[in-house]
């Protein structure tokens, strides 16, 4: 053992340590790469990102597996398949994928993705995912009695720095091709490592392993509780909570970004703040005990879970009287205090509530993990079922929740979930008082408080509201909504895409050709429309569909061709709104291609539009994607000679019009920009319209916004896009 380069401590601790984190590193840093990379393939959904995660961990439950089983194996034979193992991961480089993985049409994206991405990085991660219980594994080897678990600590610190790293260091500075290629070299240093390593490791001398020098902690520790709570801690309970927490970590991490991409954009920054946040629970839990103070995270969690629950039900402006129940005449009774909430009702404060109630939820889950975690000669099989409970978590909220729930009931179930299990740990904390008298009525006071919060909640956030239609796919929840009682002269029908609205049409016989939300004639789609009402031939192309209320502006003779990626809103505009069905009855030839938009046009052959929409939105804006360099050359190659390309950049957080005009500046055309403000059943409107078309760039003059907008925004192209600088600042 003394000619091994693993016999000291230091030495296995810096050798296996920098594998650790290497390995850790290449595991997350290629997840926002990939992810990013096949974003514009499959329409920019929030659905790419937890389907690529539903990979990541089901192949980390996979790598975890084959550790598992491996350390069961002899030294030598160990290295033996470690080696052809790491051998054929190098042969699948670089993992930049194919192009012929690019779907075809309207098929659900799921299984396409995840073959995709089997057949890119599936074997280089499958062999990454292995490395950080086998290097534990080797190092108790090497450092008989020595613990392993700040070597695990490490491994997590690897993965924040690597996704930490990603949108500030990497995203801005290097295109997703180079990305991937700099990721290709990096694993091959990282395989060359490995398998000097793992032959090293199987030079050293087995020997037995030695007791663990916690089991006396956590006995003494455990005699300190209640004989009925020290009974329940069985073998079988233990390796259930080995599945049960980290899965319900995976379930708030995964739906958190849902909800949050959903309201704001679907963007890779969205994906690493709350990993990372993930990351770094698993870090401070796992680093020593001291660290959870079980009462203080069960606290905190359980007030940030509340938070997060009841932050959508604020009104912009609360109004109340305080002290209504003094008996004296107090100078302040009977005045009305309001508290403008709606002045901090923004993306910042809803990222902050979102996913500080996961961090904190998430504390509270690995928190109690790492009060569980057995000594070191069991830790491959405790990673094992860790990671089967991470991968059953990502598989219920990507695979699962779209198929069992018609809206995103997985965020609210994970946090009542959360707010459960705060209940027990503070109970728990109370029950291991010294003074059981006191700790027992508390931790009863504890479970009841929790109960009937926990009751009070689900009975209204679990409450879906009735409406006309809902379904649920890949690409979000929808419904229709019929308004029967407006108190107007017409009742209406509305289409809602996640909380946005996405067409309405007023029912009466006199008005169900009116244009209205986002497409009144006084809007920039409606003054490019009208600017060829006239013209027989003339073709148009919308790009996401909606309700089709665009529709309204179709005339006899003219071709219109709607891009829609989502099969559902085809169906629910065809049998809920009649836009489609009256252009038709006007003699205007109506198109519908299921699809993501880019890849259709990419494929068509040049349509000659006189005017292009669009209109596509993921979230609260147009996916990013529809705005690069390469989209717009295609929309362009598409575009008649005159045609006028118009942007819908409406929205609450992104500042969209500053990347337009670059576009237009980059192709050598025209610019201009409409703006209109909510009357009616007009909502408020933001288009930048980009076209050669000289009269119309004089006929429509471009109106300035009353607050400063960002400049000197680069050119954004598919490998490059800077989400940061066009952040709205309220």
């Amino acid at each position: 053992m003394s000619n091994s380069p693993l016999s000291s401590r230091a030495q296995a601790g810096v050798l296996l340590g920098s594998l650790s984190l290497l390995s850790a590193f290449l595991l997350f840093q290629v997840q926002p790469v990939i992810s990013k990379f096949i974003l514009p393939w499959f329409g920019g959904s929030p659905g790419v990102w937890t389907t690529c995660m539903v990979f990541f961990q089901v192949l980390l439950f996979a790598g975890y597996a084959y550790a598992h089983v491996l350390t069961r194996l002899r030294p030598r034979a160990q290295a033996v398949l470690h080696s052809a193992l790491l051998l054929g991961a190098a042969v699948c480089l670089p993992i930049s994928p194919d192009e012929v993985w690019k779907p075809e049409g309207g098929e659900d994206p799921s299984a396409r993705i995840l073959l995709l991405l089997a057949a890119t990085v599936g074997l280089p991660y499958f062999v990454l995912s292995s490395t950080s219980p086998l290097a534990q594994v080797w190092f108790t080897r090497a450092v008989p009695g020595g613990l392993p678990w700040r070597l695990y600590a490490l491994s997590n610190i690897g993965s924040l720095a690597a996704l930490l790293t990603y949108p500030f260091v990497i995203e801005p500075r290097m295109e997703v091709m180079t990305q991937t290629r700099v990721w290709s070299v990096a694993f091959v240093f990282f395989a060359a490592l490995s398998l000097w390593l793992a032959w090293r490791n199987g030079r050293v001398p087995e020997s037995a392993p030695a007791p663990a020098a916690e089991t006396a902690e956590e006995e003494t520790r455990e005699s300190q509780g209640l004989r009925l709570a020290r009974a329940l801690w069985n073998s079988a309970g233990r390796r259930l909570l080995w599945v049960l927490l980290p899965a319900l970590a995976s379930v708030l991490l995964l739906a958190a970004t849902n909800h949050v991409c959903q309201d704001v954009a679907v963007v890779p920054f969205m994906w690493v703040v709350p990993l990372s946040l993930y990351l770094l629970t698993f870090i401070i839990c796992f680093e020593h005990e001291r660290w959870y103070a079980r009462p203080l995270w069960a606290v905190l969690a359980a007030a940030a879970v509340v938070a997060a629950l009841c932050y959508d039900s604020v009104d912009s402006n609360w109004s109340f009287k305080p002290f209504e129940w003094v008996w004296w005449e107090a100078p302040w009774k009977g005045r009305v205090w309001t508290i403008p909430f709606g002045a901090w009702m923004n993306y910042r404060v809803e990222v902050t509530v979102c996913f500080g109630a996961m961090f904190l939820t998430c504390m509270v889950c690995h928190g109690e993990l790492a009060r569980l975690k057995p000594e070191p000669a069991r830790l491959t099989e405790f990673y094992l079922l860790m990671s089967a409970g991470g991968a059953l978590g990502g598989l219920a909220v990507s695979l699962g929740a779209p198929r069992v729930f018609v809206t995103y009931l997985e965020w609210p179930l994970g946090l009542l979930a959360g707010l459960g299990l705060a209940a027990l740990a503070l109970a728990g904390a109370f029950l291991s008082l010294r003074r059981l008298w006191l700790g027992a009525p508390l931790a009863l006071a504890v479970l009841g408080a929790g109960g009937w919060g926990v009751y009070e909640l689900a009975s209204d956030k679990l409450r879906v509201e009735p409406r006309v239609e809902r379904v649920r796919n890949f690409y979000g929840t929808i419904y229709i909504d019929k308004d029967w009682d407006t108190g107007l002269e017409n009742d209406y029908v509305t289409l809602v895409h996640g909380g946005i609205i996405h067409g309405m049409q007023n029912l009466g016989a006199d008005y169900r050709q009116e244009p209205v939300t986002y497409y009144g004639h006084h809007t920039g789609i409606g003054r490019a429309l009208d600017s060829i009402k006239a013209r027989p031939g003339a073709r148009v192309g919308i790009v996401g569909l909606g309700s089709g209320t665009a529709a309204c502006y179709a005339q006899q003779g003219q071709a219109w061709r709607f891009y829609e990626i989502n099969p559902e809103i085809v169906r629910l505009a065809e049998k809920h709104f009649t836009y489609l069905a009256d252009a038709r009855t006007r003699r205007a030839e109506v198109s519908i291609h299921t699809g993501d938009a880019r890849l259709t046009l990419e494929r068509e052959e040049a349509q000659k539009f006189d005017v292009l929409l669009l209109d596509a939105f993921s979230g609260d804006a147009i996916p990013m994607h529809l705005l690069t360099r390469e989209a717009f050359d295609i929309y362009a190659r598409h575009m008649a000679p005159e045609g006028i390309i118009v942007v819908h950049v409406t929205n609450s957080y992104l500042t969209l019009a500053p990347v337009v005009e670059r576009q237009a500046e980059a192709l050598g055309w025209g610019v201009t920009r409409i703006m209109t403000q909510s009357e009616g059943d007009h909502d408020s409107t933001d288009y930048v319209m980009v076209t050669k078309n000289a009269q119309f760039l004089k006929d429509t003059p471009a109106e300035e916004p009353e607050d400063p907008e960002p400049e000197g925004i680069p050119l954004w192209t598919d490998r490059y896009h800077n989400l940061f600088q066009i952040l709205m600042k309220e």
